[in-house]
């Protein structure tokens, strides 16, 4: 059995300023987005009704085969867009991504092979085929390593977006 509750679940967030001017009594001042992560993680147990979410606690012990959906709520307390907003979530070392289980409002996610020094909407590797030749093919979602989300739009001041993952013990 696996203790990944302890794991360490590395999540970055990039967010360029969204610069917005107001004027008060004729000066002008800076607004600025101020973006925080709460990062959650939850076992995931299916039922015949629908899939049931328990939230991990330290000292979980899991077992290969066990759902984990890691969830990253952004959250802007600043007092203007957080414009390209980016936030990157690791794929845990003893789990695999459980494809198409990323999601999030007005965002797309794209994925790494390599921690995070290339990204694509649906990675590739390079194989050798059965006569010796070369062919590229998708990549399977066990090799992800990360997994980011770009934002589409902005997220508003004193808005919050939910990124969600779902991850698979091996």
């Amino acid at each position: 059995m696996r203790n990944l509750a302890g794991a360490s679940l590395v999540v970055l967030a990039l967010a360029l300023p969204g610069i917005a001017l107001a004027e008060s009594n004729s000066s002008q001042t800076k607004s600025r987005p101020n973006v925080t992560l709460r990062l959650t993680g939850s076992l995931v147990i299916h039922t015949a009704a629908g899939g049931l979410k328990l939230t991990l606690t330290q000292g979980v012990a899991l077992k290969p085969g066990d759902e984990l959906e890691y969830g990253i709520a952004a959250t802007n307390a600043g007092n203007a867009p957080a414009l390209q907003f980016k936030t990157v979530g690791k794929i845990p070392a003893g789990t695999a991504y459980v494809e198409g289980s990323a999601k999030a409002p007005r965002a797309h996610a794209e994925f790494s092979l390599d921690g995070g020094k290339t990204w694509s909407t649906s990675p590739t590797v390079t194989v050798k085929g059965p006569n010796g030749t070369t062919v590229v093919k998708k990549a399977d979602p066990s090799l992800y390593t990360t997994v980011r989300f770009i934002n589409d739009g902005a997220i508003a001041p004193h808005g919050t977006l939910q990124y969600t993952y779902e991850v698979r013990v091996k």
